[in-house]
């Protein structure tokens, strides 16, 4: 049926863009730096946290320890659209299940978690064992479960990463320059020291990228800043447009293997353009994210997340339980106070699931890394200095 075959074509923009803008919902304050943060605290901490006399990492099972270990922004991102955008109705942001199923790019639980693995289904968290009940329903309905816990990613998030990739490693590099963290001469100068001997023998594309970029620099010295943006945009837009090229292709001389769930790899991982990519990424790290602004912000991160984390999980511990012999005290209520009502309400509602203590003291912690999950940077950093008692 034509008819029904174009609608499913047409739809599948839209689901994507729809993917490009959630896909980054569920991280913490400080991004991924921020992630691995709060995963490194619970590391550190919960062997020392007791619960009724008992050290907490006694008491959780073992996945649940995990899912604490491999926090993640994606598994996160799962929470806040089904769970936490409580409006009225019982299904979060009531988003489509294939929308949902595009952006859990990982599609496994933290005990497969396997950051070496050639597949790369398993290099992080897609799901919390809280969700796997929900994620379970998604991938159920939309095909991408192969059997009773193994699921292969949904197609179109191949392409949702593939965007994400092309959109950031040229993004950095045009806000960077504009802020001036570099000038085109170092960029040119890192840029040809990461190429070898055959890209440059044979006239690679990436060597071709950057006597492009040489050709237009003659004069940059004699132009203002603004003119150089601008021919550094220009050459930033056709390396997107070489990008983007490449992504599609891999996808369709891959497609058997992709709609098989049989394809283990990134798209940008499998085309002649892979190099350029690398080279811009790693350029992103020596001259961006190296830099002493950036350290700064992710030290003064670091102290934030750690103090927040302190302050909630000790509050949260003995929260919600019958037991004479454990109160909170007069700060550990007003800090529980403080988490919103609708997150609050949502741990009530996944309660009804369970009927072991260790369940409820996991949902708890997860009220916590909920609340802290959804603070953007300046709350987060707001938050801290009212608590910390400092203005």
């Amino acid at each position: 049926d034509y008819n029904n075959y174009k609608d499913i074509l047409d739809n599948i923009p839209e689901i994507l863009s729809c993917a490009g803008l959630l896909h980054d919902i569920g991280n913490p304050p400080f991004g991924h730096f921020g992630e691995t943060v709060m995963a490194d605290w619970f590391k550190e901490n919960l062997k020392n946290i007791k619960f009724k006399d008992k050290k907490i990492d006694s008491i959780l099972t073992d996945l649940q320890i995990q899912d604490l270990y491999h926090l993640e922004g994606n598994a996160q991102a799962l929470r806040v659209m089904c769970k936490l955008h409580i409006v009225d109705n019982d299904y979060g942001m009531n988003l489509t299940k294939s929308l949902i199923n595009v952006l859990v790019k990982y599609p496994v639980c933290s005990l497969k978690v396997d950051e070496d693995s050639h597949n790369i289904f398993y290099h992080k968290l897609g799901f919390y064992d809280c969700d796997h009940d929900l994620f379970d329903n998604i991938s159920s309905t939309t095909g991408t479960k192969l059997n009773e816990n193994e699921y292969v990613r949904h197609p179109l998030t191949f392409l949702l990463e593939a965007a994400d990739d092309i959109a950031y490693s040229t993004a950095d590099i045009e806000d960077a320059f504009k802020k001036g963290f570099f000038t085109l001469e170092e960029f040119i100068s890192v840029y040809r020291s990461l190429l070898d001997e055959d890209d440059i023998k044979y006239k690679h594309k990436a060597f071709k990228m950057l006597e492009n970029l040489e050709n237009i620099k003659i004069d940059f010295k004699k132009e203002p800043h603004n003119e150089q943006l601008l021919k550094m945009q220009m050459w930033l837009n056709e390396i997107r447009q070489w990008f983007m090229y490449n992504a599609a292709y891999s996808f369709i001389k891959n497609y058997d293997d992709i709609m098989e769930g049989t394809y283990t790899q990134e798209l940008m991982d499998d085309v002649f353009h892979t190099k350029t990519l690398k080279i811009l990424k790693k350029i992103a790290k020596k001259l961006i994210f190296n830099d002493s602004s950036i350290t700064k912000i992710e030290i003064s991160g670091s102290g934030i997340l750690s103090f927040l984390l302190d302050k909630f999980i000790g509050a949260i511990i003995h929260y919600d339980i019958k037991d004479e012999n454990y109160t909170l005290s007069k700060e550990d209520i007003k800090l529980i106070g403080l988490l919103p009502d609708n997150y609050k309400e949502n741990y009530k509602m996944e309660k009804k699931k369970y009927t072991e203590e260790k369940d409820f003291l996991y949902l708890r912690i997860h009220l916590v890394v909920d609340y802290i999950s959804g603070m953007t940077d300046s709350y987060a950093r707001r938050l801290y200095q009212e608590l910390h008692g400092g203005y």
